[in-house]
């Protein structure tokens, strides 16, 4: 039986990376798919990695529908992921998404893994309005739900990264390393995600669960955890003081910021203090995305990572 093509957008970074590694970690789906990837420098070696386990490399400009179809053409699936911080430009990220979106349409693809966010305006009733990178993405998926027609289309939503938090220990006015955000020490979930590593997890779950994954958003978590919780957890891996500060933050003193990107990511934290990041009570319900898992995988916990992990202390 031939290989099915699955055309992976984003293939050297951190979630195309995992949906391409999950595959080649994986003897019965490596002998099942073959990993077409999509990178904008074949040379990087990166991407020479990627095409010593096997993958095909291709180019794509995504701003360029019909590049976007050559990349996509043959293939049974496509992982596509669009960086709105390379513009910062939300309406350049959703045609970049619509162009995805279309081109799997035109050429036959049989399933889309469109990894998108939460919409935050709709989510919060407008009460967080500055959150853009994630509105990009969730109005592509808006969009692919509309023309998709017979394709399947499957949402993955990642969480936290766990990564962020190797560089957002700082010290205190005493020399503590301290984690400081607008978060409830004891109270707030947070959707932790080994970005690197679960990712493809989720995704390759998605694209094996086939028509069962059809409309399903997944949400990307390795662990929720509380800010104090992982704090401690860390500590103890480490053995170093540690401690978490919660930073006060409100809608109205993030406006007075005066600087957009800042005002997006304190929003962003807001999103996860106020609204468990994906709405409020979804910490409770992990149980109905990790059931799209690849069968037999284990995610990461916070443990795990920590004691994996180099920390910069």
């Amino acid at each position: 039986m031939s290989q099915k093509i699955i055309t992976i957008f984003g293939a050297t970074g951190n979630q195309g990376g995992s949906t391409a590694n999950a595959i080649f970690n994986d003897s019965s789906l490596a002998s099942k798919y073959k990993v077409r990837a999509i990178t904008r420098d074949p040379s990087k070696p990166a991407a020479k990695a990627l095409a010593s386990k096997g993958a095909e490399l291709a180019q794509a400009d995504i701003d360029n529908i019909e590049s976007v179809k050559a990349a996509v053409s043959g293939a049974y699936g496509v992982f596509a992921v669009t960086n709105y911080w390379e513009t910062q430009d939300k309406q350049r990220e959703i045609q970049q998404g619509k162009n995805v979106v279309d081109a799997c349409k035109a050429e036959g693809v049989k399933h889309l893994i469109w990894s998108t966010l939460p919409h935050v305006g709709k989510l919060t009733n407008g009460e967080l309005s500055k959150v853009e990178h994630f509105e990009s993405k969730a109005e592509v998926a808006e969009y692919a739900a509309q023309v998709k027609g017979e394709m399947l289309v499957s949402y993955f939503m990642p969480g936290y990264f766990m990564q962020n938090l190797t560089k957002q220990f700082k010290p205190d006015d005493s020399g503590v390393l301290t984690l400081t955000l607008p978060w409830n020490a004891q109270n707030t979930w947070v959707p932790l995600l080994d970005i690197q590593k679960d990712t493809g997890l989720f995704t390759v779950g998605l694209l094996e669960a086939g028509s069962a994954a059809d409309g399903a958003y997944v949400h990307g978590v390795s662990e929720w955890y509380h800010p104090q919780g992982f704090v401690d957890e860390l500590a103890k891996v480490t053995g170093k003081d540690l401690k978490f500060a919660e930073e006060p933050a409100s809608v109205e003193s993030i406006a007075k910021i005066g600087n957009k990107i800042a005002e997006e990511l304190q929003e962003n934290m807001l999103l996860i203090r106020d609204w468990s990041y994906y709405g409020k009570g979804t910490e409770k319900e992990q149980a109905e995305s990790d059931k799209f898992l690849v069968p037999g995988s284990k995610k990461t916990t916070w443990k795990d990572f920590a004691e994996k992990n180099q920390w910069p202390f």
